[in-house]
């Protein structure tokens, strides 16, 4: 017999894992959103499923939920769909929240189900993206002892790689994927300024920093961290970091404490890869305090 489960919340990782365990066998019972529309869109892109503006009348029917809700809002309503009886006991009620832990969840626990996350370390723009880069993506997961196995079975439906990790260290967990991911976006855009007070449009700067940064990711894959660091402070060549930083402080101050506080980390993965000595390691670190 196939898992029956619902989404609360039609938003785009809700309405790309309706589609996603559908398509693994899943048996998808329907959509709860606060707008009936968006609960539509949602078993439409599934291809079946109860459109509703009310949970209870696709929670209580599931053995798996998935509140897929904003990050401040899960705890609410969970607390408000325990306080309505939405929950059934024995079932299993999961958020997909990246920093939260399953504890946000005891209204749910407060009903007698089981309760933990699946939280896909992935950026989704669209529910279509999402089902396309989804499978081979980690999805992490931690809870109750009840929850966590039908969490991790969901995950490999999804086509995920499983990582199970202490409820506790949720937190540090999703902000190394903001660093991996978010901070990314802000240090290009950072790279964009830098080209543009050099007189470098946008649009060529892309052309500059795209196929270094997919060349970048490459080497990351291929041949691991430290040893796809590159650059000046792999090679500690002084003098150029000590340019960057009086080009720097003269046209576009404000990006110099981003700049150090990079190329600090940067000179601890160039000791690490064995390419830098220790006496301009120590240069480095007094140019970049």
């Amino acid at each position: 017999m196939s898992t029956s489960f619902a989404i609360v919340g039609a938003g785009k990782v809700g309405t790309a894992l309706a589609r996603l365990l559908g398509r693994a066998g899943y048996e998808f019972v329907g959509a709860a959103s606060r707008t009936i529309e968006s609960a539509q869109r949602a078993c439409e892109f599934a291809g079946c499923g109860e459109a509703t503006t009310r949970a209870a009348d696709v929670t209580l029917r599931s053995a798996l939920v998935f509140l897929t809700v904003p990050d401040d809002a899960i705890a609410a309503v969970s607390d408000a769909l325990a306080a309505e009886g939405a929950f059934r006991p024995g079932s299993v009620v999961a958020h997909c929240g990246g920093a939260l832990p399953s504890t946000v969840l005891e209204g749910a626990r407060g009903c007698g189900a089981h309760v933990g996350s699946l939280h896909p370390m992935q950026s989704f723009a669209t529910p279509e993206q999402a089902v396309r880069i989804l499978p081979g993506s980690c999805c992490c997961v931690e809870g109750d002892p009840d929850a966590v196995p039908v969490l991790e079975a969901a995950a490999r439906a999804l086509g995920g790689h499983v990582l199970t990790i202490a409820t506790e260290d949720k937190a540090l967990y999703h902000a190394a994927g903001c660093v991996a991911s978010g901070y990314t976006v802000a240090l290009q855009n950072a790279a964009l300024k830098l080209n543009a007070a050099a007189g470098i449009g946008r649009e060529d700067a892309l052309k500059i920093m795209l196929p270094l940064l997919r060349g970048t990711l490459e080497n990351v894959e291929r041949v691991g961290i430290p040893q796809c660091l590159t650059g000046p402070i792999a090679r500690g060549d002084v003098e150029t970091v000590r340019r960057h930083v009086e080009a720097i402080r003269a046209e576009v101050p404000e990006l110099l404490p981003l700049y150090k506080v990079m190329g600090r980390e940067a000179v601890e993965v160039a000791l690490a890869k064995g390419t830098l000595s220790d006496q301009a390691a120590e240069r480095l670190r007094a140019l970049l305090k």
